[in-house]
């Protein structure tokens, strides 16, 4: 009697060009379907990120004043001065004046430096921003005049977020950061935590509240203080 010879069929030898296809097409599927939540994880934890970071300027900005007496940093003869570039490698900044400790030769002793009880935060790296963006900025400057209409650059926010005029009295002293290379999207998470609930329209939300985005120049202007 002959035995039957087994003979295995062609799908022992792999899969088929349709097969493939096949797999590939849903893989496709499954990767498009997938990328958007992977990237809006991702926007969501860099937004939280630079949150807590400016949580903790915010911090360091009032314990500043509460010493001091005022937002701007102080000069060499210990007056506080408004300086407008805001970078942490400028040495009469307020980001680097955040940081001097108390003792530092930096510190002359005359006028308001009697007051100064610094570190008043770790760190502030204007090259390295938290989270988001390229670099990161805390410029202090005098405020717009009360009413008039914030832009996404000028030095006046609408914290009640009620009609687009900014809330801060007329030459104020402001310390504010400036973030740059911020996406929109990434903008607007950030929006999300600081001002949930201002505006009803995408352009309003972009120039009320605390945040405020510049889409011409790509910037994130939180406001921390003012006095």
């Amino acid at each position: 009697m002959l035995k039957k010879i087994f003979r295995p069929s062609s799908h022992d030898h792999g899969f088929t060009l349709v097969e493939m296809i096949g797999v590939l097409a849903i893989i496709a599927i499954l990767i498009a379907l997938l990328l958007p939540k992977v990237f809006q994880l991702i926007a969501s934890s860099n937004a939280r990120s630079l949150a807590a970071a400016v949580r903790t300027y915010e911090t360091a900005v009032t314990a500043y004043f509460a010493d001091v007496g005022s937002v701007y940093p102080l000069n060499v003869t210990g007056v506080p001065t408004a300086e407008a570039t805001g970078n942490s490698a400028t040495a009469t900044s307020l980001a680097a004046r955040l940081t001097l400790d108390m003792s530092d030769p930096l510190n002359t002793g005359a006028n308001q430096w009697i007051r100064f009880r610094g570190p008043y935060t770790e760190k502030f790296n204007s090259a390295n921003s938290p989270g988001m963006g390229a670099t990161i900025l805390l410029p202090t400057a005098p405020a717009i005049a009360l009413g008039t209409a914030t832009t996404g650059t000028n030095i006046g926010w609408d914290l009640k977020g009620d009609d687009g005029n900014s809330d801060l009295a007329t030459g104020s002293q402001v310390a504010y950061l400036q973030i740059t290379g911020v996406t929109l999207g990434d903008a607007e998470e950030v929006d999300a935590i600081f001002d949930l609930g201002i505006g009803a329209t995408a352009a309003q939300r972009q120039l009320r509240g605390r945040v405020k985005y510049d889409t011409g120049t790509s910037q994130l202007f939180i406001y921390l203080a003012h006095q």
